[in-house]
């Protein structure tokens, strides 16, 4: 055994099963040490499962990546950022390299150093000075393998002061030249393109303000004997999996932890082998704690738990928060949004920050579960590839709002164009609306205000499409089906409509919610709790004033588990059964004997401040309810779906070959059964690939040992509503709230609270660490890479780090050459 490998083993510990003593902490704290015993038991089963860990998918990331100016090539001008020579050289953007990545190579996973590089920095290399903001900011993106399968990056962009004499001469003389460009009118034809809205700094030469540029000039001037100029890099990480915050704290803390002077830590090397080698996904169903970098060089790491969801009962991962998607475009322009992507309709979104772009992508396609969006999906679309917005085919795209690309926009007729900053969104002509759309708000908004999301409902969403407020058929202002936002005025030809404000738009929805006469079902499980328990429907008859209240007490009290409107004299003290009486003053008794045992600060509206942790988590809880609202509204529209698919008399590679000539759903039928006010919307989107897709893996189940999971969800969904109301339910004509399934609350908090595995926390790796960097260094290949990782130098712990007391699922593989 060589060196490293005596290294590895000496971190091997305990695996913590989910029924073990671990399972109650959820803190940062490091357990105790394990003996020899349990050491011995525990190395056995870790073996077993590094045999059966495929590095493909129980690797969290696949590359640690650092991005930059190349000192070697110096300044090259980016060629896809277009014409910019009519900007200062400040303004401009230069040509970015890969710096280092590491590993070299994984097989699974080729290197792709342009497509990487252009996604880490979008903008390209850019220069400031302390005059601008140089703030780090956090983004990620994703790239679409020829597979299908999607690559996530997660990239921290910074600023780094340029000590290098020769770049900082090339920027002054760059400078130099646009200015006695600007002085001999060479500029002319371009000036138009600058703005003139604002004074000019008196600080700038006589040109800049001839030139009459905006507020800004003042920034873009660069003095060589004043000025401090710094240059951006990045630093990535490229995973299989979105798991979004973990790789947000690793890179921010990461950053945070590089020593700019001696003292306690350890190596940025430690923590980077860490991710790559040491910390693995979750299994479905299960959770795993993993440790992060510090916010301080001299802090212990930080315990993380991550979890994935069994995919037989549960939403598949979604680590963006929704919260944020309903804060940045409100309810209503989200449900819109969502019309325009399930009718396969191009969506633009714009904005000036890359990572809403991100969030607003990631979290409107998956909303569309259970079908998936199969077109071109490029949510930060680099310079160099804006002429895909040429293409006639439906896409998901974003773009910066500084891009000239942004401002050149047609109006399309298939074209939904979102400015997610000024909470706006275009919509294309003749957009049937949603079925059962203002319920559908209403509910949504419900679920908002339960977690008590700040912003989501305040100031509703610009919106505008081309035909304006034209009655039948939808639209903004159409009528039919409850669709419209409210009168804008009789001329057909008004095409812009402002929606109510935040309270008029939050009474809106209680009103409507109060006109809901629904039957509203509360959810058994075994007495036992978890995944295994039938569900059984009871009925409760609410008052109709109160009915907006009902579903949230009912899920309150399901949450609090023990607690019941009515208990049973057979039933089990501290079952999950939740049953409220039929009488309103009993369910609210009930409420107000619960409002007593909670704090006072809750009780009086005092919010209290999550951590950045604890945040997260409450977010994967806001994700699952609203996530389940939209899967049950699929579920009543296609609840009958399977009578109409036209299953296929021959084989299956015949079937296949011949399935784009056949008729494989019956959608005459499935029409004539729904109601008038939907057909608009829904005949459209059974024309969709989407739907397609799902009524080609319904038939393809038929010789498949494993058919598609999302589709076995789907259909146990549908079974569950057609046992409730009777399996000659054809059409459902009335809003039926969600009935949220507690399985997945459920396996939520049990992962949460039993931990399955530990990763062990980072310790050191290198025998001698740098006291300080200037700047982000390049790390040692010989500890990072899979080649030489085996034999490398034995380690020398570092006092201040946490000792390694819990287990390390997956070692640093060997070298496939």
């Amino acid at each position: 055994m060589t060196a490293r490998e005596n290294v590895v083993a000496s971190r091997l510990s305990k695996l913590m099963l989910s029924n073990g003593q671990s399972g109650s902490s959820t803190g940062s704290e490091v357990q105790s040490p394990i003996s020899p015993g349990e050491q011995s038991l525990a190395q056995s089963e870790l073996n077993q499962l590094k045999r059966d860990a495929d590095p493909q998918f129980s690797r969290f990331a696949d590359y640690f990546v650092i991005c930059g100016l190349d000192l070697d090539t110096g300044l090259e001008p980016d060629r896809f950022a277009g014409d910019n020579l009519h900007c200062s050289p400040l303004d401009r953007a230069y040509k970015s390299k890969p710096l280092a990545h590491y590993p070299e190579n994984v097989p699974w996973n080729p290197f792709d150093a342009h497509g990487i590089c252009m996604l880490s920095l979008p903008q390209g290399l850019r220069f400031r000075t302390q005059k601008h903001n140089i703030e780090p900011k956090f983004h990620s993106f994703a790239t679409t393998r020829e597979d299908g399968k999607r690559c996530y990056g997660f990239s921290l962009v910074f600023y780094e002061e340029i000590r290098n004499r020769n770049i900082c001469g090339a920027i002054h003389t760059l400078q130099s030249m646009f200015i006695t460009e600007l002085s001999n009118g060479q500029q002319t034809h371009s000036l138009s393109r600058v703005k003139q809205d604002g004074p000019v700094s008196r600080s700038l030469p006589r040109h800049f303000k001839v030139a009459g540029q905006a507020p800004q000039s003042a920034q873009s001037y660069y003095d060589i004997n004043k000025d401090k100029l710094y240059v951006a890099k990045s630093i990535s990480l490229i995973c299989q999996a979105p798991y979004a915050f973990a790789a947000q704290m690793f890179l921010k803390n990461l950053y945070r932890c590089l020593p700019r002077q001696p003292g306690a830590g350890i190596s940025l090397e430690s923590y980077v082998y860490n991710i790559l080698y040491e910390v693995m996904l979750p299994q479905p169903g299960k959770s795993i704690r993993v440790y992060l970098p510090p916010t301080e060089p001299h802090l212990p790491a930080i315990a993380l738990i991550l979890q994935r969801p069994l995919l037989a009962t549960e939403l598949p991962l979604l680590d963006f928060p929704l919260r944020l998607l309903f804060k940045y475009l409100g309810v209503e322009c989200v449900i819109q949004l969502l019309t325009c992507v399930l009718l396969e309709n191009q969506v633009l979104l714009r904005s000036t920050d890359y990572q809403r772009l991100m969030i607003v992508g990631e979290c409107i396609t998956s909303l569309l579960f259970p079908f998936v969006w199969p077109h071109v999906y490029a949510p930060i679309l680099p310079a160099a590839l804006h002429h895909f917005l040429d293409a006639p085919v439906p896409f998901v795209m974003g773009l910066h709002a500084e891009c000239e690309a942004a401002h050149k926009i047609g109006s399309e007729a298939t074209l939904c164009f979102v400015d997610i900053d000024k909470k706006h969104i275009q919509l294309p002509e003749e957009l049937p609306v949603f079925p059962h759309k203002l319920d559908f708000m209403a509910e949504i908004g419900s679920v908002l205000d339960k977690f008590e999301i700040e912003g989501a409902r305040d100031q509703e969403s610009g919106i505008r499409n081309g035909y304006g407020c034209r009655g039948a058929g939808g639209g903004v202002g159409g009528p039919v089906g409850g669709g419209g936002v409210g009168a804008c005025g009789a001329d057909a030809m008004i095409s812009s409509c402002t929606l109510p404000t935040g309270l008029q738009a939050a009474r809106r929805s209680k009103e409507r919610f109060q006109q809901l006469q629904e039957t509203v079902y509360t959810l058994s499980g075994s007495p036992g709790g978890g995944g295994g328990g039938v569900v059984e429907y009871q009925p409760l008859i609410a008052h109709p004033s109160r009915i907006d209240h009902v579903p949230r007490i009912a899920d309150f009290l399901r949450r609090k588990g023990g607690i019941r409107g009515s208990q049973g004299a057979n039933s089990p003290v501290g079952s999950p059964t939740v049953s409220l009486s039929s009488s309103p003053v009993g369910v609210y008794h009930d409420i107000d004997a619960v409002d007593a045992t909670m704090p006072a600060s809750t009780r009086r509206g005092e919010k209290p401040k999550l951590s950045a942790v604890d945040q997260y988590y409450q977010d994967l809880r806001i994700n699952s309810s609203v996530r389940e609202i939209f899967l049950n509204r699929f579920v009543h529209m296609f609840h009958a779906y399977e009578y109409f698919v036209i299953y296929p008399n021959q084989a299956r590679d015949e079937w296949i070959s011949n399935r784009e000539t056949l008729q494989n759903f019956d959608k005459s039928s499935f029409l004539s059964d729904q109601p008038e006010h939907h057909r608009a919307f829904l005949s459209r989107f059974l024309e969709s690939q989407m739907f397609a897709t799902l009524i080609d893996n319904k038939i393809l189940a038929m010789w498949e040992p494993q058919p598609d999971e999302q589709l076995q969800l789907f259909d146990q969904r549908v079974k569950l509503l057609r046992r409730r109301h009777g399996e000659n339910m054809i059409a459902a004509t009335s809003y039926e709230p969600c009935v949220l399934s507690q399985d997945s609350q459920q396996g939520f908090e049990k992962r949460l609270n039993c931990i399955d595995i530990e990763v062990t926390p980072p310790s050191e790796i290198l025998a001698n660490r740098a006291a300080y960097f200037r700047s982000f260094p390049l790390l040692e290949k010989g500890v990072l890479n899979q080649e030489c990782a085996s034999s490398s130098p034995p380690a020398t712990p570092v006092p201040s780090a946490p000792p390694a007391t819990s287990a390390n699922p997956l070692p640093p593989p060997r070298s496939p050459h």
